[in-house]
């Protein structure tokens, strides 16, 4: 194990439906540099606010720079990312995890351009109210009271926008299926063309059904991994949500960048805590 605090904290109830978890991160220093810090994709984009320590995110080979007490978004994305940081010194973070159905209410622009990006979030909200929050935020004495004053921000922007029921319904029907659902019943279930669900979920989510059913149908294999590493593997459990093993292999190193096989051995400390039981 690493010398990493994790911490969870439970959203507020009007978040609730736009904001899956809330995540803290700590160390003091001397993390293990075996530990990878990949940020699997599950179909969720993220708030991340580093309040010490200076990091570099890496989505689909890209570098961003994350300074102190700045909030960035990661976008949806259909790869990996990676945080990069000095392990030898602390380091603190907060994360959001938006949930797939509700991001959209809080973030007024079209998903799609957040896509596979670490976004600062000055450049959707510049105006004098972001920043007011933003300098309580910086000088706000410990985590769980700088998470709060993010939530009263958020509550801010979710009363500005209004439910759109056929995408929520259309995100917890793929869900519901792990992934299984095909798009062209979902369209029909909708009473929408294939052509208006593709350009609905590249406005409200950033990504195709289609690209969205793969990462749940490979979250369902992945965190059944992480229950049973060994057993999994052996046993081709992942027989029940791909139609061969290539296709599973295919499948998981597009979405981690390492086979099944070498990322059993490999450590994820972080990855493994966030996911396991992801909803």
């Amino acid at each position: 194990m690493s010398r990493l605090t994790v911490k969870r904290l439970t959203p507020r109830m009007e978040l609730r439906k736009c904001v899956k978890d809330i995540w803290v991160f700590e160390s003091a220093g001397n993390l293990s540099e075996e530990e990878l810090q990949v940020v699997v994709p599950n179909g969720s984009a993220k708030l991340m606010l580093y309040y010490e320590g200076d990091f570099t995110g890496l989505v689909c080979q890209r570098a961003y720079r994350l300074p102190e007490h700045k909030l960035f978004i990661l976008g949806v994305s259909d790869c990996a990312a990676i945080a990069e940081f000095n392990r030898d010194k602390p380091f603190g973070c907060i994360c959001f995890e938006l949930h797939p159905a509700g991001a959209y209410r809080l973030l007024a622009v079209p998903q799609h351009e957040l896509r596979n990006n670490l976004v600062p979030f000055e450049e959707l909200d510049s105006g004098p109210v972001y920043r007011m929050f933003e300098e309580r935020i910086c000088l706000a004495p410990d985590p769980a009271q700088k998470a709060l004053l993010l939530q009263d921000y958020l509550m801010r922007l979710l009363v500005l926008t209004e439910p759109d029921a056929k995408f929520e319904y259309s995100i917890h029907a793929i869900r519901d299926s792990r992934g299984l659902l095909p798009v062209a019943d979902l369209s029909r279930d909708l009473g929408v063309s294939d052509r208006w669900l593709r350009a609905m979920y590249a406005e409200r989510l950033g990504i195709s059904p289609k690209t969205f059913a793969s990462i749940v149908r490979f979250q369902n294999c992945f965190q059944a991994l992480l229950r049973d590493k060994r057993g999994f593997l052996e046993n081709r459990q992942f027989q029940d949500y791909y139609y061969d093993q290539a296709h599973f292999i295919k499948e998981f190193k597009r979405f981690i960048g390492h086979s099944p096989a070498r990322y059993s051995s490999l450590q994820n400390e972080v990855g493994e805590i966030i996911y396991t039981g992801d909803r």
